[in-house]
């Protein structure tokens, strides 16, 4: 299998990165390994997508953090290849960490994706899926009863009657926002700075308001979830707790959030199956979902990350677990097609 991540810069990528774990393991398993970057991008030459890749050297790798210097390293090989020689294009990239607003929204990840994506690559995730899912807008797609009360507008004046109407807390954030950016707790609409906290919000665009969740405060749960389905080993799913710091709404490991172990329980299972169709529809393959209580807070699909606190915490290998799908995806889209008699289908060239 010939696999390829897109990431935003190779030079930053660290050991414990979820792309990491991924691209390690499929290099132990004898597959070709590339890393790329969105700035590598290009399109034109017999109507095919190219990109400079970056590979490791051939060497045997003890470790992560081995894979990643020799990728890193002068040694590393570097050429230009057209992509759709790829098995599979994973996306790891992330716009919203794009200062400009202008490119968040014309993510050139997803146009090239979909070119490759016809020209028969198996594109994670999925290009369209990825555009639809852009925007924290996507959660209103899924029932409301395992989402929080949720407004999205730029005015201020919307914003604080929601708050009121509400009759208790609110967040406040930014509808572009990502890693806990510009996150800000409100206990009612007559707080004095709310005018303030408005303006500081929407100054790239549109403002989040919504509901405060008291279970918060118990920290929120990541579940990573694979073409639809949570991931388990055995009956421990691939999720985690994220408790904020002392003083933190927020409960990002950045900012200093601790992670601790987290049942699944029938609260998750709920919100897993009520959101499954969807992601398969939009052929969203590997997401993150994160959940406060009995509420879906947020999906993360461009760069869903937390393989390597499930790994440290339950002893497994979420990584391989990937790979190994991966690999009966290609397997099965690289089989002969079998008529519903079992003859196999000859392809003529016309």
């Amino acid at each position: 299998m010939k696999i390829c991540f897109v990431v935003k810069a190779i030079h930053n990528q660290v050991p414990t990165y979820t792309t990491t774990h991924m691209a390690f393991e499929a290099h132990k398993r004898g597959h070709q390994v590339a890393y790329t970057t969105i700035n590598s991008f290009s399109y034109g030459t017999a109507n095919r997508v190219w990109a400079t890749v970056v590979s490791p050297d051939n060497g045997h790798f003890e470790s992560r953090s081995q894979f990643l210097t020799a990728l890193q390293g002068l040694s590393a090989r570097r050429q230009e290849i057209c992509l759709s020689d790829f098995d599979v294009v994973f996306l790891r990239y992330n716009p919203n960490e794009l200062e400009a607003e202008r490119d968040r929204i014309r993510n050139p990840a997803i146009e090239f994706g979909r070119l490759l994506k016809l020209d028969g690559v198996l594109v994670i995730n999925d290009p369209t899926g990825l555009s639809r899912a852009a925007s924290k807008m996507y959660l209103s797609s899924f029932p409301p009863e395992i989402t929080a009360r949720t407004l999205i507008t730029r005015s201020p004046i919307k914003v604080k009657i929601f708050i009121k109407r509400l009759k208790k807390p609110a967040i406040i954030k930014p509808l572009s926002g990502f890693g806990g950016q510009d996150v800000f707790f409100v206990r009612n609409p007559n707080e004095i700075n709310i005018n303030q906290i408005i303006s500081t919000v929407s100054k790239n665009g549109y403002v989040v308001a919504q509901e405060y969740l008291p279970a918060v405060k118990d920290g929120d749960k990541r579940l990573l979830l694979l073409d639809g389905q949570p991931i388990f080993f055995g009956k421990q799913a691939a999720i985690y707790r994220r408790m904020s710091p002392k003083g933190e709404i927020r409960s990002n490991i950045h900012i200093g959030g601790k992670r601790k172990k987290a049942a699944f329980t029938e609260k998750e299972a709920q919100i897993a199956e009520a959101i499954r169709s969807k992601l398969i529809t939009d052929g969203l393959y590997f997401v993150g979902a994160d959940i406060v209580g009995n509420k879906l807070l947020e999906i993360n699909v461009f760069c869903p990350g937390g393989i390597n606190n499930i790994n440290e915490l339950y002893g497994v290998n979420v990584g391989k677990h990937i790979v190994e799908d991966l690999e009966k995806r290609v397997r099965l889209r690289k089989s002969p097609k079998i008529t519903p008699l079992g003859t196999r289908i000859k392809l003529h060239s016309q």
